[in-house]
């Protein structure tokens, strides 16, 4: 399946995000495939991101820079073309979106205005699949989210989460990930 098969798909469940980094199992027709393209805009934004990583895998030359300069112009994100993303990428708002990382899993969601990017040195950080980044986040440095956290509002991650957990707070702080209560029914 393909990564934009899945990138739409999230868009048709309404930004569902699956705990792992499992494709979705809904069906996608032609049809949906333009309601969604004409219904959602920033939809775009994350073609052009697959346009210029595929350009810049096969080599293609200049067309990954004309298209990240077209991402940021219509849409206000800064994707590098060099940043591996798994399938199934959300990013409801794009405006104000840097996503400069060393990598990124499948179905992760960013809300609005967040930054991946470095802090003193050139390290970028790592997102494991499923991690949710809430509206504003930033993320820096060469740290790890784990599979299933979730970043807060405004938060400022500059240390590891583990998976599952989620960070808070300017510096974040995490606090694990609460376990379903057991309620017994005898």
């Amino acid at each position: 399946m393909s990564n934009v098969a899945q990138d739409l798909k999230r868009w048709k469940v309404q930004g569902f995000r699956p705990r792992n980094g499992e494709p979705l199992e809904v069906g996608l027709s032609f049809k949906d495939v333009l309601v969604l393209l004409w219904r959602f805009p920033p939809i775009w934004a994350v073609l052009f991101y697959r346009a210029s990583f595929w350009c810049t895998v096969h080599r293609v030359r200049l067309l990954p820079s004309i298209l990240e300069r077209l991402n940021m112009l219509l849409f206000g994100v800064e994707i590098s073309s060099a940043v591996p993303i798994g399938p199934g990428l959300y990013i409801p708002h794009p405006r104000g979106m840097v996503l400069m990382a060393g990598r990124i899993g499948a179905n992760c969601s960013f809300i609005h205005a967040c930054t991946l990017g470095m802090r003193e040195t050139w390290e970028f950080p790592v997102l494991g699949d499923a991690v949710f980044v809430g509206a504003g986040a930033r993320i820096l440095g060469g740290i790890r989210l784990g599979d299933g956290c979730a970043v807060g509002a405004n938060a400022v991650v500059i240390r590891d989460v583990p998976a599952g957990a989620t960070a808070v707070g300017v510096p974040a702080r995490v606090r694990e990930a609460r376990r379903p209560e057991v309620v017994s029914l005898g």
